[in-house]
Formats: structure tokens, C-alpha cells, sequence
């Protein structure tokens, strides 16, 4: 694959946020901040990790798609993640004949995900779970867990396979079906196609019920109600344990925790998990108990009628086409179902619980050698780096406190620093203009090339991403970490950077949603439909622009914010 270096517009990083590309030519690449999945510095072993575990599973999956007519690039840059998504350079021939292989092997996998899936995908995550699940991590010796870690490494890889061979034809599946619907009803919009797609159930969804019924378990003792009410999170655990009724419903929590907790807030899987610290679950149960009941089954059949309508407004649009027509979009319609609710269950299986595995090993290690004295803390090694991990586990003789002590420094100096949200050169035309390839995946990361702006003429609308239908009007909520969730009152407008699986809760409190990253496939756009809560994404720069409790208006069909 030849690389293109693209002409543009020159964007030079700031005196004081220093870059060293690790070839020449990358300074010539469109590189932007990826915020839709780490908006916070990346911890150091999450990133080498990933890379050795990653990297070489990618180039695993790429001939099995054809996958050369755009390439992403991914580079960390004072512990910040960016993004360049470089295109094809070929003969037109050459880059065509690549484009129709690429659609056909697509194609061939998205007519028959489910059984993908269902057959093949999810048994290979079902049995890793299975074999870390049945591996002692507290009582094997240094020796067995040493072989533990480095096998499960090559597991994570593993993952990450599954985790490509499933991204491109979910990814494709939707755009087809989008672009499809769009082609036979040019007066709809996307938003009208995925109202096709709503209403089925998926993990997401179940663990926003289980933790709705958890909140209505503390509703029901009085005591217990009283304290999460009335006591900060940390205190709640400690506070619940002083009685028999208290520690019944920690029970319960903890029960949660052990299934759906192993998991951080966002992407980054060496950042704290619930099971780790499960003050973000308190913090959302604060949040949800004192809502009035509601019934969440019911409200999901009304998006499922609401969907089952205008499938039936579409077919009967469709009747008297010709019947090749007929039958593209039904299949095209099923694919995209499954692949809509894959986005969130491969979350779920590989993101989220299945490196949550792997996040454990790495906490044991910790634990072990903060109790040796090597490191100060049991986290403190996740701001090792992999080699730096290995060599502690070959020699466990090595101080790294001092090592770590300046690590937080420098992320905690980073976290507070506005870093650039593009670096390199802009081209002079949107690079998804190159290839379908690189449109679908620049439509799921957000479409960041293009910047969001007020409206010309009017310095209080911001505009975004149309992503879930309707307007609504309330106080803005800016909730940056899950942290600040319990703040979130019922009839607020969630503002964020980006939201995650792990953020369900506060879609079941929110009025409305506004973030800054994501597309119409992101985290918070499905979401944001399945509860059909007003919603745009991908404003760039809505949570700075908009002052936590201010009135402000979302109109989710026109993608636009007014600032009230």
C-alpha cells in the first residue's frame, strides 16, 4: 500500500505541547483527537498493550476484507490519542478493482452476521471468558501467573481479531442500509433510516434495567433509601454494612458488580472498574432512586411499535418496485438490525467485560508488588509500560515507585491541558470523500474533519450531528467523569465529551443529550434513540461553550443546540 500525502492546510502544534512523529512522513497526515473513545491522556500500559496486542491482529484481519483502500494510523502524543485515516494512492483501475473487492468480501460476511455471530464470534469470546474465568489469579504462585499474563496476552490479541473481523462489516452493514433507504426515499433523512433499526434488546440496555431495578430495591427499605439520598458515595458501602436490611441490598450490588462490573468508564481498560471502585455505580443509583417508578419493558415495546411502523410505511412504500429492489432492502434492513445491536454487545463482550479480564491480571501484579514494596500502590501498574511490566515480573526486584510518582505527574499535568484537537495537515478536501471505506469509518468516529460551528449569524447555536429525533428544552448538565453522574437531575440536558456503555444510567434521567464527540453510530446516538431522548452529537465544542446550568434547547431532527 502506497501512502498519500496530502496537501492542506498546515496545522502546527503549540510551543509547549511538543511532538516527535516516529516517521517523517506522518507530519504530512490529518491527525485528530479521538475523543469519541479516549478523551482523557491514555494510560501508558493501556497503550503498549494494545499496541503488541492490536497492531498485528489488524494486519491479521486486513486481506480478509481487502482492507487497503484507506488505512487509520493511531499515534499517542503527550499520552493523548489521535487519529489519521490515510487513503489508497493507486492507478483509478487499480483503486476501483480494490473497491469492488472489498464490497463483495463485505458483503458476503453482512448477509449472514447473525450466524457469524452467533456460531463462530461470540462461542471464541464465550470461551476465553471461560478460561479466565477458571484460572485461580489469587492463589497461583508468581510463576503460574507469569505463564497466566502472557498467555492471556495473546488472548487480548485474540480479541482484538474478533474485534476487527466484526467492526468492518457491522460498520458496512449500516451504511448500505442507510444509503439504501436514503437512495429509494430521497425526501427521508439517516435518522429516519435508523428508526428502522430501534427497539431491539441488547447488553446496554439489559444492564440499564438491572441497575433501574437495583434503584428500585433501595426505593422499597427506607433506610437504605435515606443514605444514598443523604451520604457522599464513599461513605454508602460503610454506611449500608451497620445493618441487616443495608447489607442485603449491598448484596444486591454487589452481585452487579460481579457481572456486569468489570469494566471501566470509557475505553481505556487499565483505568479503574467498577469492581475496582464502584463509586460510579452508587453515584448513579443516587441518581436513579429518586426518580418516580417507570416501567422500562413497556417503554421499549413502544419503540419497538414505533419501529414495526415505519418498516410497515416503508414496504408499503416499496410495493409495485421492482422486486430485485424489494429484496436488497429487506436484506440489507435485517443486516443492519443485527449489526446495530452488535455495536453494543461487542462492547459488551470484548471491550468492556472481555479486556476487564485482562485489567485484573494486570491489577494482581500490582497488588503483588505493592505488597513487596516495589510499587506504592496496586494501580500504580498501570503507568508501567508492557516492557516495563515483564521485566518487573522477570526481576521483581526493581523500585519503580519513583517512576510511577513521575508518570502521574505528567498525566495529571496533561489532563488539565487543552491539547490541540488536530495536528499535521488538514487536506483541502474531506478525506472521506476518497472512498467509501474511509467515509464509513470517519461517519462512526464523528466526521471530525469537519468542524462544528455556531450558526452563521448567531454566536448561541451550536451545531452537531442530528442523532435521536425531537426538542426539547432544560438546564444543562456537564458532566465530564461518571464521577459527577449523582448531579444529573431529572429534566436535565446531559452535556459530554462522549458517553460509554457504562453511562446508561444517566440516559434513564436525562431530558436530552448534547456531546461534543461521536456520529450517528457513537455510544450516545444509539442510546440516545433507544430511549428516545432528544440528541445531538458531535458538536466539537458544546461542553465548553455552554455554562453548566444554563437553559438550552436541543432539536435532534436539525442536529442543532440553541444557547437560551
Amino acid at each position: 500500500m502506497a501512502n498519500q500525502v496530502l496537501s492542506g492546510i498546515k496545522l502546527p502544534a503549540p510551543d509547549d505541547f511538543p511532538v516527535v512523529w516516529p516517521q517523517a512522513e506522518w507530519d504530512t497526515f490529518h491527525w485528530i483527537r479521538d475523543y469519541e473513545h479516549l478523551p482523557d491522556p491514555i494510560m501508558p500500559l493501556m497503550f503498549s498493550a494494545s499496541g503488541v496486542m492490536a497492531i498485528a491482529s489488524r494486519d491479521r484481519v486486513a486481506p480478509l476484507y481487502e482492507e487497503a483502500i484507506a488505512r487509520r494510523y493511531d499515534w499517542r502524543i503527550n499520552h493523548y490519542l489521535y487519529m489519521a485515516v490515510i487513503p489508497f494512492q493507486g492507478m483509478s483501475d487499480e483503486v476501483e478493482a480494490r473497491m469492488k473487492r472489498n464490497r463483495e468480501r463485505l458483503l458476503a460476511i453482512t448477509l449472514r452476521l447473525n450466524e457469524v455471530w452467533e456460531k463462530e464470534w461470540k462461542p471464541a469470546l464465550e470461551a476465553h471468558w471461560d478460561f479466565w474465568r477458571e484460572f485461580d489469579l489469587e492463589g497461583a504462585d508468581d510463576a503460574a501467573l507469569a505463564a497466566h499474563t502472557e498467555e492471556s496476552i495473546q488472548r487480548g490479541s485474540h480479541l482484538y481479531e474478533i474485534h476487527f473481523r466484526m467492526g468492518a462489516p457491522m460498520w458496512f452493514a449500516l451504511d448500505e442500509f442507510v444509503t439504501c433507504y436514503c437512495d429509494l426515499f430521497p425526501e427521508k433523512s439517516e435518522l429516519d433510516a435508523h428508526r428502522l433499526l430501534q427497539g431491539f434488546d441488547n447488553k446496554t440496555l439489559e444492564i440499564g434495567r438491572a441497575l433501574w431495578r437495583l434503584s428500585r430495591l433501595a426505593r422499597a427499605e427506607e433506610a437504605v433509601y435515606q443514605i444514598l439520598l443523604e451520604r457522599p458515595a464513599q461513605e454508602v458501602a460503610a454506611a449500608l454494612h451497620t445493618f441487616a436490611e443495608g447489607r442485603a441490598f449491598w448484596q444486591e450490588v454487589w452481585a452487579f458488580l460481579e457481572t456486569y462490573g468489570h469494566r471501566a468508564n470509557l475505553w481505556d481498560w487499565c483505568r479503574p472498574t467498577w469492581y475496582d471502585d464502584p463509586t460510579p455505580v452508587i453515584n448513579s443509583l443516587k441518581t436513579c432512586v429518586v426518580q418516580p417508578d417507570r416501567d422500562l419493558v413497556a417503554e421499549q415495546a413502544e419503540t419497538v411499535a414505533l419501529r414495526e411502523a415505519a418498516i410497515a410505511d416503508a414496504r408499503a412504500a416499496l410495493i409495485g418496485y421492482p422486486a430485485p429492489v424489494v429484496a436488497r432492502f429487506e436484506q440489507l434492513l435485517k443486516a443492519a438490525q443485527i449489526a446495530l445491536v452488535l455495536t453494543e454487545n461487542h462492547a459488551y463482550y470484548i471491550d468492556f467485560n472481555g479486556f476487564g479480564w485482562i485489567h485484573r491480571i494486570f491489577h494482581e501484579w500490582g497488588g503483588r508488588f505493592a505488597r513487596a514494596g516495589w510499587l506504592n500502590r496496586s494501580d500504580d501498574v498501570f503507568y508501567l509500560t508492557l516492557d516495563e511490566l515483564r521485566g518487573m515480573i522477570a526481576d521483581p526486584q526493581q523500585d519503580r515507585r519513583a517512576l510511577v510518582q513521575q508518570r502521574r505527574a505528567e498525566l495529571a499535568y496533561w489532563e488539565q491541558y487543552e491539547e490541540p484537537r488536530e495536528l499535521g495537515v488538514r487536506p483541502a478536501e474531506p478525506i472521506y470523500l476518497y472512498s467509501p471505506e474511509a467515509r464509513r469509518t470517519l461517519r462512526y468516529l464523528g466526521g471530525h474533519i469537519a468542524e462544528s460551528r455556531p450558526a452563521a449569524g448567531n454566536e448561541r447555536v451550536l451545531r452537531g450531528q442530528a442523532a435521536s429525533s425531537g426538542k426539547v428544552r432544560g438546564r444543562a448538565c456537564i458532566i465530564r467523569t461518571l464521577a459527577e453522574a449523582h448531579r444529573l437531575e431529572k429534566g436535565d440536558i446531559l452535556v459530554t465529551i462522549t458517553t460509554a456503555p457504562p453511562w446508561t444510567p444517566l440516559f434513564l434521567t436525562a431530558a436530552g443529550v448534547v456531546t461534543d464527540a461521536g456520529g450517528l453510530l457513537s455510544h450516545g446516538a444509539v442510546l440516545s434513540r433507544e430511549y428516545r431522548l432528544p440528541a445531538v452529537v458531535g458538536t466539537r465544542f458544546a461542553t465548553e461553550q455552554i455554562q453548566d446550568g444554563q437553559l438550552i434547547e436541543v432539536d435532534g431532527d436539525q442536529g442543532i443546540v440553541t444557547l437560551l
